[in-house]
C-alpha cells in the first residue's frame, strides 16, 4: 500500500516539479554531489576531490553504527506523506544545486528514484556507480561461473540482488544515467557498457600502525579476513584450510573480522601477517587495497582475464580457493617470499591505484558531462 500511496503523492507534485525543473535549468548547477548510504568510501572520495580543487559534497541516505562522516544526512520518514515531501524538499533545496549527481550503489533518497527524472529535466547529469551486489544478477552469475562465484553461498538476507527495489533500479539505471561506472571488473559481466573505475588508495593519514611483531619474528602466522559478509567471500572454506594446516602442525592462526567499525577493521589488517579476501568474486576490492597500503600482503583471487604482469608482480598473492592450502604452505615454507611481498606491497598498490591518475580520470568524466567549469578546479585535459 505504501509504495502506491507514495506514487500518488509524487504524481500530485507534477506541476510544481515541472515549474521547479524549469527554474533550476535556467539557474544551472555547480559541483558534484555524491549520494550513498553511510559508508567511508564516498567520504574519502569527496576529500580527494576537494584536495584537487573540485567542489564536491557527500549526502548520506540513512545512518550507520560503523561510519558517521558525511556533509549531509537524509533519514526517510516511515510515513508516506512526510517521506514524499521530505524527498521533494531535498530535491530542490539541495540536490538541484549541483551540476552532477554521483550515485554510489544506485542509492537515491527515494526508493523509486523519482527525483532523478526531475533532475534530468532540470539539466543535471547523473552518474550511477555500481560497487557490489546491487549490480549483480545471481542467475547470470551462476551460469557464467558455475565452478566458483560470489553468489554460491550468499549471506544477504534477503538477497540484495533480488530485492524489488534493486531490480527496478538496475533496469532504469542504464536509461537514466548519463554514465555508468563499476568499481570491480567482474561487474562488467552485468553492465558491459560501463566504465571500469577502481577504488582509490587510502591516504597515509587514515591508516593505523601495526602493534605487534610480524611472522617469523612471532612464531605464529596471523591470517586476517575482514568482511562485512563473510559467506560470499568463502570464509568457511578458508577456515577449513587453516584447520587442516594446523592439524599438520603448521604455525598459523585465522582471525575472522566482521561487524566492526572501519577503524577497527583497519587496525585488524595492520596487525596481520597476511590478509585474505574476495576469494570467490573474481576481482579484489577495497579491504585488499587498504591491507596492501599498510604493507600487509593479501591473498586474493583475480580471474585470469583481469591479470597482467604488473598485478602478478605486485604485493598480491594470487590464489584460487582450490589451491589455498598449497599457497599458504608455500608462504610458511619460504619466509623470504613473504618478506619480498611485504617490501613491495605499499609501492605496488599505490602504482595500481594511483590517486592522482584516478582523480584526473574522474575529473575528465565530470568535464565530459558538464563541460568546462570553474568548480572542477584546475583545467582538465
Amino acid at each position: 500500500m505504501e509504495p502506491h500511496l507514495s506514487a500518488v503523492l509524487v504524481a500530485t507534485l507534477w506541476p510544481v516539479n515541472w515549474a521547479m525543473a524549469i527554474f533550476a535549468r535556467c539557474r544551472g548547477g555547480q559541483g558534484v554531489l555524491h549520494v550513498s548510504y553511510m559508508v567511508h568510501i564516498p567520504h574519502y572520495t569527496v576529500e580527494l576531490l576537494r584536495d584537487a580543487g573540485v567542489k564536491a559534497d557527500y549526502l548520506s541516505v540513512g545512518r550507520s553504527p560503523y561510519w558517521s562522516k558525511s556533509d549531509y544526512v537524509y533519514e526517510p520518514s516511515p510515513y508516506p506523506l512526510r517521506k514524499v515531501f521530505g524527498e521533494f524538499k531535498l530535491l530542490w533545496r539541495l540536490m538541484a544545486r549541483y551540476a552532477i549527481i554521483h550515485s554510489h550503489f544506485m542509492i537515491t533518497p527515494s526508493q523509486s528514484g523519482w527525483e532523478i527524472k526531475w533532475l534530468k529535466r532540470a539539466g543535471r547529469k547523473i552518474i550511477v556507480h555500481f560497487r557490489g551486489c546491487e549490480a549483480r544478477d545471481r542467475t547470470r552469475n551462476m551460469v557464467l561461473h558455475p565452478e566458483l562465484n560470489i553468489c554460491q553461498q550468499c549471506d544477504y538476507e534477503p538477497r540484495t540482488c533480488e530485492s524489488p527495489v534493486n531490480r527496478m533500479r538496475r533496469n532504469v539505471a542504464p536509461v537514466l544515467a548519463d554514465r555508468l561506472l563499476v568499481t570491480t571488473r567482474d561487474l562488467l559481466d552485468f553492465f558491459p557498457d560501463a566504465m571500469y573505475f577502481p577504488f582509490f588508495s587510502p591516504t597515509s593519514t587514515t591508516l593505523p600502525k601495526p602493534n605487534r611483531k610480524k611472522w617469523p619474528d612471532r612464531p605464529i602466522l596471523r591470517l586476517v579476513h575482514l568482511s562485512v559478509h563473510p559467506g560470499i567471500e568463502g570464509r568457511e572454506r578458508i577456515a577449513e584450510v587453516v584447520n587442516r594446516l594446523r592439524e599438520k602442525g603448521r604455525p598459523i592462526e585465522f582471525v575472522p573480522v566482521t561487524g566492526v567499525t572501519h577503524r577497527e577493521g583497519l587496525e585488524a589488517l595492520a596487525d596481520a601477517d597476511i590478509s585474505i579476501g574476495k576469494m570467490k568474486m573474481g576481482d579484489y576490492a577495497n579491504a585488499q587495497i587498504e591491507s596492501m597500503s599498510m604493507g600487509v600482503p593479501t591473498v586474493t583471487w583475480v580471474r585470469p582475464e583481469f591479470r597482467d604482469k604488473e598485478l602478478e608482480e605486485s604485493g598480491f598473492i594470487l590464489s584460487h580457493l582450490d589451491h589455498l592450502e598449497e599457497t599458504l604452505e608455500r608462504i610458511m615454507a619460504d619466509p623470504e617470499f613473504l618478506e619480498k611481498k611485504r617490501r613491495i606491497a605499499r609501492a605496488s598498490i599505490a602504482k595500481l591505484h594511483n590517486n592522482r591518475d584516478l582523480i584526473f580520470r574522474l575529473k575528465q568524466v565530470y568535464k565530459e558531462l558538464a563541460g568546462a567549469a570553474n568548480w572542477l578546479g584546475d583545467e582538465v585535459g
